[in-house]
């Protein structure tokens, strides 16, 4: 713990916000938490006009499809974003029956059916809303999971448990990214992921990551042409593993909607047009959840480009000559 520890935000929300709101309860403690959003929202008109200029502007960029309440949308957005910040904290310390019922599931049996071929599942996420509640889901239901990203800070006990678990098979600390891996510490993670998956584990990986150099397919989202992570992809059609992609969202009194999508296939030669299908069904998402889009718009990596950031080298149409066992992307 440093100085800076002490004058960051952090500590309040996290330590100190976060535990006492969920001292009222699911439903209040949300309340509450939305509420302080739009607050701040308001008494900080630069970040209220930041969020209105990317709320049209990706209206703008996705057409009729985006028929949505501009100001009703905005409001939501606002009460979103603390929640967005909160991640997965406001399920802690949920008795089993009381946290499984703040969920709506459907489509776990595509996951099931997965699991079932025996050939493990790469469960492809996203950034997009409760994001980091549906590895929470999944292993509070026992499921074996490994999650192929980098290690998300301020998360729950739970998840923070499970990151710190060394013993038994695949041992998750030997699965997180980051970046400037040497080649070495990649070809374990690659090879770790392959063993994984043949011992018949889930690997969590994101879909959504921009990303410039090898293990990239080019993609458009929200209107944007840039090139993403495709490792989640090149992974199935190396290793045979059947893709079950995951959404999770808000909804009110303190309760998440989680979607399990129906077995995507990934065959050699096909993973650019899987990462272009994956990325045409996130953006129906962000259409139909708007509200819950709050890192797709707000982060700078999936705006316009701006002078410098590397996008504007990467040209449309792209494919990445490197495959997955030569390099490994940090996600």
């Amino acid at each position: 713990m440093t100085f800076r520890h002490f004058l960051s935000w952090k500590p309040l929300f996290y330590d100190v916000l976060l535990p006492t709101l969920r001292a009222f309860g699911p439903t209040r403690g949300d309340a509450l938490l939305g509420a302080l959003g739009r607050t701040i929202a308001t008494a900080w008109p630069p970040r209220r006009q930041e969020l209105d200029e990317a709320l049209r502007r990706v209206r703008e960029a996705l057409g009729p499809v985006a028929a949505w309440d501009h100001d009703q949308t905005l409001r939501e957005l606002e009460g979103n974003i603390l929640r967005f910040l909160a991640r997965d904290c406001p399920l802690d310390d949920d008795p089993e029956e009381r946290f499984f019922a703040r969920y709506d599931v459907t489509g776990f049996e595509h996951l099931e059916a997965a699991v079932a071929r025996g050939r493990g599942v790469v469960l492809l996420g996203c950034h997009l809303g409760a994001h980091l509640s549906a590895p929470h889901w999944i292993y509070r239901r026992g499921l074996p999971l490994r999650m192929l990203i980098q290690r998300p800070a301020h998360v729950s006990k739970v998840l923070q448990r499970r990151f710190d678990v060394e013993d038994g098979g695949h041992p998750q600390a030997g699965f997180f990214l980051r970046r400037r891996l040497t080649p070495e510490e990649a070809s374990k993670r690659i090879f770790r992921t392959r063993s994984a998956l043949r011992d018949g584990l889930i690997v969590y990986l994101k879909g959504d990551v921009p990303w410039v150099g090898p293990n990239t397919r080019p993609g458009r989202l929200l209107g944007q042409n840039q090139s993403f992570q495709s490792l989640w992809a090149e992974f199935a059609a190396l290793f045979r593993a059947p893709v079950v992609p995951v959404f999770c969202t808000h909804l009110p009194r303190g309760r998440y909607t989680l979607t399990f999508d129906p077995v995507l296939d990934v065959s050699r030669g096909a993973e650019g047009a899987a990462v272009a299908r994956y990325l045409a069904r996130l953006e129906s998402e962000i259409v139909a959840h708007p509200a819950d889009a709050v890192g797709h718009l707000l982060w700078p990596c999936y705006g316009p480009p701006r002078p410098g950031d590397g996008r504007a080298t990467v040209l449309q149409g792209r494919r990445s000559r490197t495959s997955a066992s030569e390099s490994l992307p940090a996600a």
